[in-house]
């Protein structure tokens, strides 16, 4: 009990620190921190000025596919960094997204969901998208496990892949529990009864702390953000203080369309595009111009893409636009242009 109130105390005491210390303090997607010009220029070197406090947490997301990693992420660092949809396999490689808080750089390793051997197969997905798993953990401070409390069938049970993982750790490497979804439970004695059974013997009893978040409304994130801060290790920052992601602004824009495209086409269609950057400028003004093609395997597929009259992919074109400007804090504007069979001149252009 008194370790337990020694460790509030120092919570407490390091988040007030840190309100009077930071520039912002609640992070919303509305006025994200800043993206200065020249994290878009390759060409710019930045200064090799590092403070002597810095601080840094490598945190690594495990989870099975669909349980909010990628949106937890971009609660978390407050802009939609990490593509995202409602389908599986929206992640289809390991990507790390930036947070800067005065002297504290966390940086969250979103990683694809653990898959079986016949969805490598039916999906297409590459080699890397189990190893990439492997080095996240490998390279990783700290290990949050989401745990999507709104499936009823597996929401009381880890998975035994992400066991697998979980018992090959580093020795001292701590685990979170992350409950993620919580806004589709209504009972909080549901919620205790699932931490008592996930933190069982027969599941992983070793989690060092538990949070209860909803990715969706961004309740509990502040909480595990502080959490976060407060475990950050006294060593260099591994980025420059204004990047944001491992990617290029190049692969945020393509990953973006193609999450976007998930879950504007049903089914199986949006795994048999796929979606190529042909154009990217930042102009005079800050704002970014941008041209997408989308290739698709037959004329049938590529009107379902266009929707009627154009409308789907126009519909996406805007969503698209008003989420990369979160992301990079100025005005973007696309094109997509989706490509049809070979027996077609010219591609089908849509603002």
């Amino acid at each position: 009990m008194l370790i337990t109130l020694e460790r509030t105390i120092l919570r407490i005491k390091s988040r007030f620190l840190r309100f009077y210390s930071a520039d912002v303090h609640n992070i919303k997607f509305n006025h994200p921190q800043s993206y200065e010009d020249h994290v878009f220029d390759s060409s710019w070197e930045p200064p090799d000025i590092r403070r002597d406090d810095a601080k840094t947490l490598r945190i690594s997301i495990l989870g099975l596919p669909n349980v909010g990693k990628s949106t937890l992420i971009n609660q978390l660092v407050g802009r939609p960094v990490c593509a995202a949809s409602s389908k599986v396999q929206t992640t289809k490689k390991k990507s790390e997204a930036i947070y800067m808080n005065d002297n504290t750089q966390l940086i969250f390793i979103d990683t694809p969901g653990l898959v079986k051997s016949s969805d490598m197969k039916k999906y297409d997905l590459e080699k890397t998208f189990r190893t990439d798993v492997d080095k996240a953990l490998a390279t990783c401070d700290i290990v949050g496990v989401v745990q999507d409390v709104g499936n009823k069938v597996r929401a009381d049970v880890i998975d035994p892949r992400v066991l697998v993982l979980l018992k090959n750790l580093k020795i001292g490497i701590p685990t979170l529990l992350i409950l993620n979804k919580v806004d589709k439970i209504k009972k909080k004695k549901v919620l205790l009864n699932l931490v008592d059974v996930l933190t069982s013997d027969k599941n992983w009893p070793n989690f060092s702390d538990i949070f209860m978040v909803s990715a969706l409304t961004s309740d509990g994130i502040d909480d595990l953000r502080s959490y976060l801060l407060d475990s950050a290790k006294s060593r260099d920052w591994d980025y420059e203080s204004k990047k944001i992601s491992s990617d290029s602004p190049e692969s945020i824009i393509e990953q973006t369309v193609r999450a976007k495209f998930m879950d504007a086409l049903p089914n199986e269609l949006p795994y048999v595009i796929t979606v190529q950057l042909e154009h990217y400028s930042v102009l005079k003004d800050d704002s970014i111009s941008t041209v997408v093609a989308v290739l698709t395997p037959s004329d049938r597929i590529s009107n379902l893409v266009m929707g009627k009259g154009g409308c789907r992919v126009r519909d996406v074109a805007k969503a698209v636009e008003q989420e990369l400007s979160q992301v990079f804090s100025t005005t973007v504007r696309l094109k997509l242009a989706v490509k049809f069979s070979e027996l077609k001149d010219e591609p089908e252009v849509i603002s």
